[in-house]
């Protein structure tokens, strides 16, 4: 039974993210933004409502580590699983403007979030300071989209629908999904929280373990399907900012409001401090020579991506066992897959830099 529910939660949340953003989008599009605004704004809000809503009922049940492990959980994954799967199907441009604004802006949330934590406890002051960094965010991406106005009377022939509804009508249908939507994601997470306590307590894993894997996976799905959509359609604009803009709002939003409305302060675990935290920023920072090369990703640096996530997943799955084998690889990483991932990221960036010289030299 309580695996059904899980099942029947995590579907909840799927199909009712999926109806939201159906709703968000609709209107994204009858305002009129560019996709990359778009990705990091409503496209990345409405695929990062299951992450808030199991925080939120998470908290409730005094689940701290639940909680945390869902927001790093799904901040890794996001990263290294839909961006490694969206590359593996095609390769990703990225903007100029992701590498100069949006990757470093989630590397200083991520670090800020970490000297927040470091007292062993997340307070509602703390949920306070990362709520005012999403109001001053919002006003940063409200220019954004002041400034990256389009013309999409071509994707409004696209979306017949669209095209047709106006006015009241409009407002009032997608209103209306948008409530269901709601109303099916805050109910797959109420059995989908109380279904992964209780797995995470007969298989003797800590909860912070389940919500960096079960949990996060299961709440990253309407990402992954987003991105994968995107990337087929050649969008590597809506993919890729999906990504930042969810990993934004998990933190700021999601926890932030989470932290404010728990009955109490949220414990930080010391695995979540020497280990999940300082893994979610090294993520982060390792997206810069990445991006930077070429201003790309190649489908080798998506396999990479999806290389270093399966090694945390399998990780944390041995260390929450007890495995004799987690020193081995733990100095494996170290000496051997962490030097070598460091010389491929260089010299990708050296190889791009004198392609780049090279093209100068020519014209």
């Amino acid at each position: 039974m309580t695996l059904l529910l899980f099942v029947l939660g995590l579907a909840g949340l799927i199909f009712g993210a999926e109806l939201f953003l159906k709703a968000v989008d609709r209107f994204g599009l009858k305002w009129g933004v560019s996709p990359m605004v778009m990705g990091l704004t409503v496209v990345a809000f409405a695929t990062g409502a299951p992450e808030l809503a199991i925080s939120l009922k998470a908290a409730m049940n005094d689940s701290a580590d639940l909680v945390l492990g869902n927001i790093i959980g799904s901040n890794i994954a996001n990263i290294l699983l839909i961006l490694g799967v969206s590359g593996l199907i095609t390769p990703l441009h990225i903007k100029q403007s992701i590498v100069r604004i949006d990757v470093p802006i989630v590397i200083a949330m991520s670090i800020g979030l970490y000297v927040l934590a470091l007292d062993g406890v997340l307070s509602p002051m703390d949920g306070g300071i990362l709520l005012m960094g999403l109001v001053a965010y919002s006003i940063f991406t409200f220019f954004q989209v002041r400034k990256n106005k389009v013309d999409i009377s071509e994707l409004y022939e696209q979306e017949e629908e669209v095209q047709l509804a106006s006015g009241a009508c409009f407002y009032a249908k997608n209103v209306g999904i948008l409530l269901v939507g709601l109303a099916l994601i805050v109910q797959g997470a109420n059995w989908m929280v109380g279904s992964a306590v209780t797995i995470a307590q007969l298989l003797g894993m800590s909860e912070l373990v389940v919500g960096l894997t079960i949990v996060s996976v299961g709440t990253s799905l309407p990402e992954v399907a987003t991105s994968m959509s995107a990337a087929r359609r050649g969008n590597a604009d809506i993919a890729v900012a999906n990504v930042l803009g969810s990993n934004i709002y998990n933190v700021l939003l999601t926890l932030g409001l989470t932290i404010v409305v728990a009955p109490g302060v949220l414990e930080v675990s010391r695995n979540a401090l020497i280990l999940d935290m300082p893994f979610m920023i090294a993520v982060a920072v390792g997206c810069v020579p990445i991006f930077l090369a070429g201003f790309d990703l190649n489908r080798k640096d998506a396999f990479l991506f999806l290389f270093y996530y399966a090694a945390y997943l399998i990780y944390l799955v041995l260390e929450a066992t007890g495995s004799e084998y987690l020193g081995w690889i733990e100095k494996g990483f170290f000496f051997g897959v962490l030097p070598l991932t460091l010389c491929y990221m260089f010299s990708r960036l050296i190889r791009e830099g004198l392609t780049g010289l090279r093209s100068a030299g020519r014209n």
